[in-house]
């Protein structure tokens, strides 16, 4: 299963509707890294900043285990 999978549906909502449409190569770039990569800790800290980058506030690691995992991005079965 690719890490696009186990990405909640709002964090990919928001993507699709606000960054699609005002940054088309940043949202490319997003959707490929998640979709050829399996596990979050395989995406690069370039590849995390993009995309705490482009979502908003209250999507971005509340913590250093939210970002250390991903837990901000993950669907809860696939949190640690």
């Amino acid at each position: 299963m690719k890490l696009i999978d186990k990405i909640k549906p709002e964090i990919l909502e928001v993507l699709e509707k606000d960054v699609k449409i005002k940054y088309n190569a940043s949202y490319e770039l997003i959707i490929t890294s998640l979709s050829s990569i399996n596990r979050y800790r395989d995406l690069s800290i370039n590849q995390v900043d993009t995309i705490i980058t482009f979502l908003p506030d209250g999507l971005h690691p509340s913590g250093r285990v939210d970002f250390y995992y991903g837990d901000y991005l993950l669907q809860k079965q696939y949190q640690v």
